[in-house]
């Protein structure tokens, strides 16, 4: 499995090495990332249980919120601020 999954990404890299891409190209592909975790992160942080809450009523919601508005201080805090904001929301009961 280490192989094939090895083989398959030095095949790609070797084969797309020698390609120059264009400044749109390379703006677009900067920019999968936070699409595909936006796209990943969304259900999780608005339906929880499965099925749509209002958000206020949500600990997720509340501590993905923090971590963002952190994350200006770097991942560390932004990650413990999160943290934290789940398990006291967790706890009082949203």
């Amino acid at each position: 499995m280490t192989v094939i999954t090895f083989a398959i990404r030095a095949v790609s890299l070797l084969v797309f090495s020698s390609i120059t891409l264009s400044t749109l190209t390379t703006r677009f592909l900067s920019l999968v990332p936070v699409a595909v975790l936006s796209s990943l992160c969304g259900p999780l942080i608005f339906k929880p249980s499965g099925y749509w809450s209002n958000p206020i009523n949500l600990a997720e919601f509340w501590a993905s919120l923090v971590t963002v508005l952190v994350a200006r201080y770097g991942a560390l805090p932004a990650i413990t601020a999160g943290i934290v904001v789940y398990i006291t929301g967790y706890k009082l009961g949203f």
